[in-house]
C-alpha cells in the first residue's frame, strides 16, 4: 500500500479469490467493520488503520477511486496457518512472523467423502505414495456400512416402487392396455396374441383375441365406442408401453381426434406398466 510517499506491506484477510474479474475491488463496508477509516474529499480518498495512521491514497479517476495498491503474486502459493491470528488485517506486516503448515490427519471414510468420494483403496495408495503431502490416515479399516451417497449415484434408475396410492377419479380417466407377444401355442381358432384393457378406477377388465398385431388399432376403436356408450363417460388417458402397434399413424390421428391423452410409459421399464403386465402374466400363468 502506498502512502506517505512510501510503500508499505499488509496482509488483507477475508479476501474472495474471483480468477475472471477485471480487477481487484476493495468494499469500504468490509473495512470500516474491520476498524479502518475511510476519508473521502474531492477527488482524494485517504484510508487510516486502528492506529490512525495513514496506510493507502488514493484519487478519483472516471468516477472511480483508484487506490495506489499493489498485489504481491508469489510464484506458487501453500495453505497455512498464520501463528497470530488476531492480527489486523491492516496492520504491517511483521517480517519475523512465522508460518506453521499442518498436518490433516483424519479417518478412512472421512478421506473418501473429502475426495470426492474416491474409492478407499485409491485414497490410501494416494497416501502410501505419498501423491498428497501431509495426509495422515487415522484409522485405515473401511466402513462397515456402504455409503449411501456411492450406492444413489451408481443407480442406474430410480426406485420403482411395488404399490401406488394413486388412482383416477372417474372410471375411464384412464385405461391401461398392452398386447401379449406371441404365444407360444395357438389357440384353438389360431389365435396368436391377444390385447388387454383395464380400468384404472373400476379395474374392470378387457381380453380381446388377435391373429395379428396390425388389428390392435380396429379392437381400440371398438373398445373405445362400446364403454363410452355403456358407461356415459369419455375415455381421457390411454396409458400403454412404446409398442410399435399403438404407434401408426391412423392410431395417433384417431386419439388425437377424440382428445384422447395418450401416455407411454418408459422404453424398456415394463414395471411402469405394472397393470396391464401383471394382467397379462395372471392369464398367462392361468391358461
Amino acid at each position: 500500500m502506498y502512502a506517505n510517499s512510501k510503500w508499505t506491506t499488509s496482509v488483507l484477510q477475508d479476501v474472495l479469490y474471483i480468477p475472471d474479474l477485471y480487477g481487484n475491488l476493495l468494499s469500504i463496508s468490509h473495512l470500516t467493520c474491520h476498524g479502518a477509516e475511510v476519508h473521502f474529499l474531492r477527488e482524494d480518498c485517504h484510508m487510516y488503520n486502528q492506529r490512525k495512521s495513514l496506510i493507502l491514497e488514493g484519487g478519483l479517476r472516471n468516477n472511480l477511486y483508484i487506490m495506489k495498491l499493489q498485489v504481491n503474486r508469489p510464484i506458487t502459493t501453500k495453505i497455512a496457518i498464520l501463528d497470530t491470528p488476531s492480527m489486523n488485517i491492516l496492520w504491517p506486516l511483521d517480517h519475523t512472523l512465522t508460518v506453521r503448515l499442518t498436518t490433516s490427519t483424519t479417518s478412512l471414510d472421512l478421506w473418501h467423502c473429502c475426495l470426492g468420494h474416491l474409492h478407499t483403496n485409491t485414497v490410501t495408495c494416494m497416501m502410501d505414495k505419498s501423491l498428497m503431502t501431509r495426509m495422515m490416515i487415522s484409522d485405515r479399516e473401511a466402513p462397515s456400512s456402504p455409503c449411501e451417497p456411492c450406492l444413489k449415484g451408481k443407480q442406474t434408475c430410480e426406485v420403482i416402487h411395488k404399490t401406488t396410492n394413486t388412482h383416477a377419479e372417474h372410471v375411464l380417466s384412464c385405461v391401461h392396455t398392452d398386447v401379449c407377444s406371441l404365444l407360444p401355442t395357438p389357440s384353438h381358432c389360431s389365435y396368436c396374441y391377444f390385447v388387454t384393457f383395464i380400468d384404472d378406477t373400476s379395474c374392470f377388465a378387457s381380453v380381446s383375441p388377435l391373429w395379428e398385431t396390425l388389428k390392435v388399432g380396429k379392437l381400440l376403436k371398438a373398445f373405445i365406442s362400446q364403454v363410452e356408450l355403456e358407461m356415459g363417460h369419455k375415455v381421457k388417458a390411454l396409458c400403454l408401453d412404446g409398442g410399435c402397434e399403438y404407434m401408426a399413424s391412423h392410431l395417433q390421428q384417431y386419439l388425437e381426434e377424440c382428445g384422447i391423452k395418450h401416455e407411454i410409459t418408459t422404453a424398456n421399464t415394463p414395471q411402469h406398466n405394472s397393470v396391464a403386465e401383471r394382467l397379462n402374466c395372471t392369464l398367462l400363468n392361468k391358461a
